[in-house]
This record gives C-alpha cells, structure tokens and sequence, in this order.
C-alpha cells in the first residue's frame, strides 16, 4: 500500500507536469516553483530521449522543451543521466503503482483473475503514453549502467504480482520462473514498441495471459484463462 500511496501522489504531480508557472510576481512558495520545475524536466526529458533517442539527447533539448534555464536546470540535476534516472524512476513508480492498485482492486478474487487486472493496467497506460512507453522499455536499454540496474530492479519488482500463483499450483517450480516470465513479457513489449505497434499492445493481453499464467495453471488452465480474458474484451 505504500507504493501505491507514493504512486497517487506522483500521478497528481504528473498531471500538472506541462504547466507553465505564471509569469512575473506569481507569490508560490519556492518549494511549488522547484516542484513545478523539476516535473517539466522529468516530462521535457521523456519527450525529448523517445523522439531523439538517449545518445542524441542533449540537455539544451530538454531545457527547450521544459521551458528553463541551463542554471536551473544543474541546480536540480546533476547531468542528463541524473536527470533521466529520476524521471525513470518517477515513471516506473506509477506504471507499478497502477498495476499494484489494479491488483489489490479485488483481493478475493482468482491470482490469475487479479494479475490480468495488472496486466492490463500495464498495457493501457503505455497503449495511451507511447513516448513513456519508448522512454522506460526501449531507450534505457542506452542509459548506462545505472539505468539498467534501475531496469533490473524493476523487472525483479514486478515479480511479486507473478510469485503469488505458486499458491495456485502443486508443480515445484523453479525458482527463476517468475524473473523469466517478466523478462519474456518485458521482451514483447521491447519488440512491440520498437516496431511502433504500442497502440496493440492492450489486444495482446489473452496471449500474454496464457504464457503469464502456463506454469502455474497448466496448459488447461492457461488456455481457459486466454479465452476468459479474450470473451471479457468482446464484451467491454
């Protein structure tokens, strides 16, 4: 629940992230104008690395779009890198948040019932953010090391969601099942973006749910949770 009470409060944050501070006497606080600040950066940095990719990304680009001064800009971050490991870790705390807050929605229902709620959080909001989407699984692959153990960490995050079907098997299952299974979705994603196909990403929810839930739920299993997922969509 603290993640998802982190994850509310950075998506009102995020919500304002394009607002431009009025000009002259304005009488906010300092602590509202660095916030103000700080959010155009994250955003500007997002928009910039997924139109230009990470390499080319200058920060005389994101200062462009986010509408302040190079000054103000090291006040707040310490390089480009700095700069987008914060907005990385603002935007994968409310993309798991999302999918954390879809997950508890309906805690005495199914695993399988309450991961394809996650799933599908997941799959929408990065179907509707196609620069976030760019930004968190294809161009940090290019940020260094830092960033990828920030995509490691992640990854190993949304593990938790997949460890919670061991109750809904009696298979021994090896213990990297979980990691496997978030990497090989985190995969799809990379292809499908990459391809610039993010606006399917949503209609592949009953496939990924037949391999998400396989070796928890057996074949039988996995192949009634795809067509439950599959009947619910015609239905919606």
């Amino acid at each position: 629940m603290l993640l998802y009470s982190l994850t509310v409060a950075s998506s009102r944050r995020s919500s304002k992230l394009n607002e431009r501070l009025p000009r002259g006497r304005h009488g906010l606080p300092r602590e509202a104008v660095t916030e103000s600040q700080r959010n155009r950066i994250h955003q500007a940095m997002i928009e910039v690395v997924s139109a230009r990719g990470y390499p080319e990304t200058r920060v005389v680009d994101v200062i462009g779009v986010a509408g302040v001064s190079r000054k103000t800009f090291y006040e707040l971050f310490e390089s480009k890198e700095d700069c987008f490991l914060a907005a990385y870790d603002g935007l994968l705390e409310n993309l798991l948040g999302e999918a954390t807050e879809s997950f508890e929605s309906a805690p005495g229902s199914p695993w399988a019932e309450r991961i394809a709620d996650a799933l599908a959080a997941l799959l929408d909001h990065l179907s509707r953010h196609p620069d976030e989407a760019r930004f968190a699984i294809v161009e940090v692959l290019a940020a260094g090391p830092k960033a990828l153990a920030r995509r490691d960490a992640a990854l190993r995050q949304f593990t938790g969601f997949l460890e919670a079907g061991r109750s809904e098997t009696a298979v021994e299952l090896p213990g990297i099942t979980s990691l496997a299974v978030a990497g090989g979705i985190n995969e799809l994603l990379y292809s499908e973006i990459l391809h610039g196909a993010v606006g399917r990403l949503p209609s592949r929810l009953p496939d990924l749910m037949f391999w998400v839930t396989l070796p928890f739920l057996g074949a039988e299993g996995a192949t009634a949770e795809r067509e439950r997922v599959r009947r619910s969509k015609l239905a919606s």
